[in-house]
């Protein structure tokens, strides 16, 4: 995927999206008939580049199907999932270039997972609920949903993200990683989130 990072958390600034290797750019040239336009970052308006936005999902759509392909040719009862992090895809021309709606599916999909560290570490759970949400949002009901969730950080909200899937019945709840979780000590067991008590009148 098109993943974008302004910086590398040096100080270095970075000044261009990752999509100008030499056959990118050459097949935006035999597919639009004009050469790829310098975009220097994921907020530019989808508007002015919706031709470079969709060229851009096709072909990310093109390669996961290729794959797909192979794979069946040599294993045909296997099951593919897509790993789609919501943090750092939070803008309009980001989601459009990077989540081939046409490819990633309920018909080309047994399991969509998706991951935000960076809510997590942000503390954000309001952002970190929306990222397990996400797939049912793209048309996944939510037993063929996956979140995976980081836990290196003790201090962090990831078991509330944890118990928040598990309640919403996904179909699977990822911890990253396992060094993380025997070195820091946590307990074997991750409570699941329970549901919410009401009053009602009699």
């Amino acid at each position: 995927q098109w993943w974008y990072f302004p910086s590398d958390g040096l100080g270095r600034q970075f000044s261009g999206m990752p999509f100008y290797d030499d056959w990118t750019k050459t097949q935006f040239v035999v597919r639009n008939g004009r050469t790829l336009p310098a975009i220097t970052n994921n907020d530019v308006s989808l508007v002015t580049y919706a031709v470079e936005a969709t060229f851009l999902s096709s072909i990310l759509g093109e390669f996961t199907e290729a794959i797909q392909s192979w794979v069946k040719a040599q294993l045909p009862t296997c099951r593919f999932e897509v790993l789609y992090p919501t943090d750092v895809n939070r803008t309009p021309f980001a989601q459009a270039i990077n989540f081939p709606h046409a490819a990633w599916n309920q018909g080309s999909l047994d399991v969509l997972k998706c991951e935000s560290f960076g809510f997590t570490l942000g503390r954000n759970l309001d952002l970190a609920f929306g990222t397990i949400r996400f797939g049912e949002t793209a048309g996944f009901p939510a037993a063929r949903c996956s979140h995976l969730v980081g836990i290196g950080d003790a201090t962090s909200n990831w078991k509330k993200e944890v118990g928040e899937a598990i309640g919403r019945g996904l179909e699977s709840v990822v911890l990253f990683a396992l060094d993380q979780y025997c070195l820091v000590g946590y307990p074997e067991a991750v409570p699941a989130r329970r549901p919410r008590a009401q009053r009602k009148a009699r």
